[in-house]
């Protein structure tokens, strides 16, 4: 294989698929990042067994050929380089990376100990990559820890992510709170499908496409492999099989609530961040006290205390109080620029928080009881 490439495209190539690789891989070879050269173009791959990404680079192809070198070792040494035309030289035994004045030899691995690359499946439709990027992030913080997926919330530590029309809704839950986006998308003749990757692994692949088209591969029936593409870089997930509850029955009714409060969404955030300052731990609560045109968060546990006062406009809410974990309020609010209106029914039961302006977003917080 001889190749001659831009010294930035293999860095920044070689630096994305290099994140992905397990710090400590089932075989040796995962440790590795897969070179295909052919004509004008190279081909870098990286592969865990279960999130492949495939980025492709222009380049000038004096010599087609493929070979697996250390990913930690070709991404330093990509980065390293200086800036301009880079060669890349490879036979059974090493490749030689070099341009004007330096030089790295890396020895290869074995590319028959290398398993496929899962096939990509077809494309269903386009969404934007930033809208994407930003309501999978965040959906993310809100996933079921894994040790805590049991029965009907076996899928709960992923994103769910479903098409309907040419509405996508991403989903996420913990049991506490409840993040859904629903975002305008391009979809194919066969646009309607789904899919729940890990939170932490599809908010990663999400950012890596960022700034471009996204393209969606939902699986077939039962799970399988999801693709993300963009036009340089493809990954596949392996998708989580089981089914993602129905999260649509536990949004409250907003007929059906016995008050509501409109607030700045920074301001009451702030609040809670700071009632949650002289709580012992996380997990303990900080209460809301509503009048008519203020709600008093505070909170506070063995001896300190600490409240806010927030303005707000409400109604039917005089008198109201209800209590919430700090970082569960204050994560729901967190993307929210501007007003935010919370409907409540009572202390016990969930609110719900909807952005003023911002009709693509929705947050359900189930309240705790205070201490």
């Amino acid at each position: 294989m001889k190749v001659r490439i831009d010294q930035k495209q293999l860095a920044d190539a070689a630096r994305r698929a290099h994140r992905l690789l397990p710090s400590k891989p089932l075989m040796p070879v995962l440790a590795g990042l897969l070179l295909q050269a052919g004509d004008g173009h190279i081909t870098v791959s990286g592969f865990d067994l279960d999130t492949s990404t495939r980025a492709s680079l222009a380049a000038d192809t004096l010599q087609p050929g493929e070979t697996l070198v250390s990913g930690h070792l070709l991404a330093g040494v990509a980065a390293a380089m200086p800036p301009g035309p880079v060669d890349l030289v490879a036979d059974d035994r090493e490749i030689t990376v070099s341009a004007p004045g330096t030089t790295f030899t890396l020895p290869t691995m074995d590319r028959h100990d290398y398993p496929a690359l899962p096939a990509p499946p077809g494309i269903n439709g386009t969404i934007d990559g930033d809208l994407f990027a930003a309501a999978v992030t965040h959906a993310a913080t809100a996933v079921l820890p894994p040790d805590e997926a049991v029965g009907s919330m076996e899928a709960c530590p992923g994103v769910h992510v479903a098409a309907n029309g040419d509405r996508l809704t991403v989903s996420a839950t913990d049991r506490y709170r409840i993040v859904r986006y629903t975002l305008d998308w391009q979809p194919s003749q066969d646009g309607d499908g789904e899919l729940t990757i890990l939170g932490t692994a599809l908010a990663a692949t999400t950012k890596q496409l960022a700034g471009h088209k996204v393209r969606l591969g939902f699986p077939g029936a039962g799970g399988g492999v999801a693709a993300l593409s963009s036009d340089t870089l493809t990954v596949t997930s392996r998708t989580i099989a089981a089914p993602y509850p129905n999260l649509e029955r536990f949004f409250p009714d907003p007929d059906k609530c016995t008050g509501w409060a409109l607030v700045e969404a920074a301001e009451l955030k702030a609040a809670a961040t700071r009632a949650g300052l002289v709580n012992d731990t996380e997990a303990d609560p900080i209460n809301l006290a509503f009048a008519e045109d203020l709600v008093v968060v505070s909170g506070g546990k063995g001896g300190s205390s600490g409240s806010t006062s927030v303005g707000i406009e409400s109604d039917g809410l005089d008198g109201f109080g209800i209590s919430y974990r700090p970082g569960f309020l204050a994560s729901l609010l967190a993307p929210i620029d501007g007003q935010v209106r919370i409907r409540f029914t009572t202390p016990k039961k969930p609110a719900l928080i909807e952005p003023v302006d911002d009709d693509t977003y929705r947050a359900v917080c189930m309240p705790v009881r205070p201490q």
